[in-house]
């Protein structure tokens, strides 16, 4: 090893949060649709979505039509954050989640 310092850098893979089905039952009724409504929406299949209301990870591709849905209804903040009352810390959270999806759209 040289005497120059190497570093290392650990990366923390990301969480999804485990009240995911939670917060997709409440984007679901505070967008006035059935199961099977979303799923026609989001073109996947309603099997794919119970599988999601179980506890299944949305892959990246369902995770970002979820997404864009969600914004065009102005209800992206309940699959963010959830239904619940955010305090100040969080809303500072949201802009940053909202910014990073912006930049995400741009690139798809």
């Amino acid at each position: 090893m040289s005497a120059r310092q190497q570093q290392v850098y650990h990366v923390e893979p990301s969480r999804f949060p485990e009240d995911f089905p939670q917060r997709l039952e409440c984007f679901r009724d505070a967008a006035g649709l059935s199961w099977r409504g979303l799923a026609r929406r989001l073109r996947v299949s309603v099997r794919c979505v119970w599988r999601w209301k179980a506890g299944t990870q949305p892959d990246p591709g369902h995770l970002f039509s979820l997404f864009t849905t969600a914004e065009e209804m102005g209800l992206l903040h309940i699959l963010l954050h959830g239904a619940r009352d955010q305090d100040a810390a969080r809303s500072s959270h949201a802009h940053r989640d909202q910014r990073s999806f912006q930049v995400i759209k741009r690139l798809a």
